[in-house]
């Protein structure tokens, strides 16, 4: 069995992805029959919130300290709403070569992905995640047919999705993610610089420099709930709604094939590219100019 613990309960993931684990259908299957989470220690949260999300997903152990987890787990998923408190709570799990997963945002500073990417290299740590969406069907099949040439070469592209410069969870780290890595993952990790500009609040446009495109990606809350990806290619260009309904049963997928199969889903520069790029049009939106990632 893998023993999964949960690092922070304010989070609505930590409830959806100890629903996947640990309850079962009708039929009494579960997703898994391997697979589940056994510890959370709700940082940030109410004793009395914390109980309730234990009791919801079927969490059997509630750590009062993330120590009280090391001999109760096998790997560790961080998801705290505020992102810039994952590194400290992180860190002791990767010197015990913890497997980890990291939810979206990975850290919120160039600084804090520096120090991970450092001790993951040196303990040899196995650590993905980030956001879920990336592994949203209508993303994976826009990267398919651009890996494998069915339009030709790309010419440009759209993606859109919320982000908000005022969250209480360090601004636009806490939505921003989910976009930053959409546009990563379908047209590469060779993004070179960005562009941004503020049109109103919940609503900026980003040009996403490459050597031989431009890409606009748009962190808008005002779009009656709609996202939606576009690729140009000079053979052929094809357009997507996306579906959020499964996105956290797909994110975990690659985390459990990761525990089994000891192959990251991602490189950790390819995990920490975002955090970069995030940093890079915060910047840009600052000083109104265009900034490498």
């Amino acid at each position: 069995m893998i023993r999964i613990g949960i690092i922070g309960s304010d989070n609505t993931h930590a409830l959806a992805f100890s629903k996947i684990c640990n309850l079962c259908d009708k039929k009494g299957n579960y997703e898994y029959d391997d697979v589940r989470i056994e510890a959370i220690y709700g940082f940030n949260d109410s004793p009395e919130h914390t109980s309730q999300v234990a009791k919801e997903g079927k969490i059997p152990f509630i750590a009062k300290s993330i120590e009280e987890m090391f001999d109760k787990i096998d790997a560790v998923m961080v998801v705290c709403r505020d992102g810039k408190y994952h590194l400290q709570h992180i860190l002791p799990f990767m010197e015990k070569c913890f497997p980890v997963w990291i939810d979206k945002p990975i850290v919120t500073s160039r600084e804090d992905a520096k120090t991970l990417y450092d001790v993951a290299k040196k303990y040899n740590v196995l650590v993905t995640g980030g956001s879920t969406m990336k592994y949203n069907y209508e993303i994976l099949t826009l990267q398919n047919k651009i890996k494998t040439g069915q339009l030709g070469k790309v010419t440009g592209g759209f993606l859109n999705f919320p982000g908000s410069l005022d969250s209480e969870y360090s601004g636009l780290h806490f939505y921003g993610p989910h976009l930053c890595e959409m546009c990563l993952c379908v047209f590469g990790y060779d993004a070179k610089s960005v562009h941004a500009n503020v049109i109103d609040e919940g609503n900026i446009n980003v040009t996403v420099f490459y050597d031989d495109k431009n890409v606009n990606i748009n962190f808008n809350k005002k779009t009656g709930g709609k996202y939606y990806g576009l690729v140009l290619g000079d053979k052929n260009s094809t357009v997507c709604e996306f579906d959020l309904s499964i996105i956290y049963k797909l994110g975990l997928e690659r985390f459990v094939k990761m525990l089994r199969t000891g192959i990251m889903p991602l490189t950790l520069e390819e995990l920490l590219k975002p955090v970069y790029m995030l940093n890079a049009i915060l910047r840009s939106i600052k000083e109104n100019k265009r900034f490498d990632i």
